[in-house]
């Protein structure tokens, strides 16, 4: 049995070797008898930290280093590493370790057939009120739109047997999150609880246009319900819009009641307005990911691949490596 562990970096020039040390440190004390293989996943990090991953690369035949041309995202950074891991089995953590990998022998032990997914569950956060709130909301949505099996709190890691991890070659959407991905499989899944640590070095790259991002691919891209929520508002809009003319048309026939005048006309227009304007923003999400899937543009471009104890791969090897995988790779 071989574990493949997915660490995707931007900018962790600072954390990089030690997470290393204490992946490997955790694997070796508490899962002696297995294989593992450590891959990075550089998404396009502007400060030194494919340098410090070369260097690892060097020293140590079980990791391996994947350099994006430019910056994806953290979860298209975890899918390639997922979709060039080695290992029958494999989770992603971290670089900056909130999320310990001591998690990973617990993971392991509820790894048993029929469960194939095993998700980390955060028991509480360490993040400021206002981010926490957000949180909570943007989870109660998504087990109400998505699937139960997310858990209210959400997930940070997890651990995906052998199906799981074959199965995630097939989802090849450009627009996808990893916890929308994974609860809506259809595999058995198994939850631990743990409490996220604090950032130890460096800062969140969590931006609030990524999260904004997110929210929009969660929604959007596993569940009908925005747009089916769409058809229900505009019918409800248009009936509260017809009976409210009922009322002043009945108004002034049989109470001889004037019409009201631009107050209350300005209202309607606004309402109806911002209801619209809500209606298209929802429409143009789906389109632009219809759009966006027509297109087939790699879903990421890779500049260099490092084995452990090895050169970069030749181009004929990463050229070989796009055909079989559907991404485009570049020269260094």
């Amino acid at each position: 049995m071989k574990l493949s562990v997915v660490v995707p970096a931007y900018n962790e020039s600072a954390s990089v070797l030690e997470a290393r040390e204490a992946i490997v440190s955790v694997l070796q004390e508490q899962l002696p008898y297995m294989d593992y293989e450590i891959i990075f996943v550089d998404d396009g990090s502007s400060d030194d930290t494919f340098e410090y991953l070369s260097s690892l690369c060097a020293a140590y035949s079980n990791v391996r280093a994947i350099k994006f041309v430019a910056n994806c995202g953290s979860h298209m950074a975890i899918r390639a590493g997922l979709e060039h891991a080695t290992g029958d089995i494999a989770c992603f953590i971290a670089c900056d370790l909130q999320d310990p990998p001591e998690l990973i022998p617990q993971m392991n032990e509820l790894l048993a057939p029929p469960v194939q997914i095993v998700w980390a569950v955060r028991s509480s956060r360490k993040d400021s009120m206002i981010s926490r709130l957000f949180s909570r909301f943007f989870y109660i949505l998504a087990r109400m739109m998505v699937s139960k099996n997310i858990p209210p709190s959400g997930a940070s890691m997890f651990l995906l047997g052998n199906a799981a991890l074959k199965a995630v070659q097939y989802y090849k959407e450009r627009n996808l999150t990893l916890e929308g991905l994974f609860a809506t499989m259809g595999f058995k899944h198994g939850y631990i609880t743990y409490e996220r640590r604090a950032r130890q070095q460096g800062h969140s790259k969590w931006t609030l246009s990524k999260r904004l991002k997110l929210f929009a691919d969660f929604f959007v891209g596993y569940s009908y319900v925005p747009i089916r929520f769409m058809s229900y508002l505009g019918i409800i809009a248009a009936t509260l819009g017809f009976i409210y003319a009922l009322l002043v048309v009945g108004n002034k026939i049989f109470f001889y009641t004037p019409i009201e005048g631009y107050a209350s006309l300005m209202a309607v227009v606004l309402l109806i307005g911002g209801i619209q304007m809500v209606m298209t923003g929802i429409i143009g999400e789906y389109i632009w990911r219809t759009l966006d899937e027509a297109r087939s543009r790699p879903r990421y471009l890779i500049d260099t691949i490092l084995e452990g104890n090895q050169h970069p791969e030749s181009s004929a090897d990463r050229e070989m490596v796009s055909s079989l995988t559907g991404e485009a790779s570049f020269g260094e």
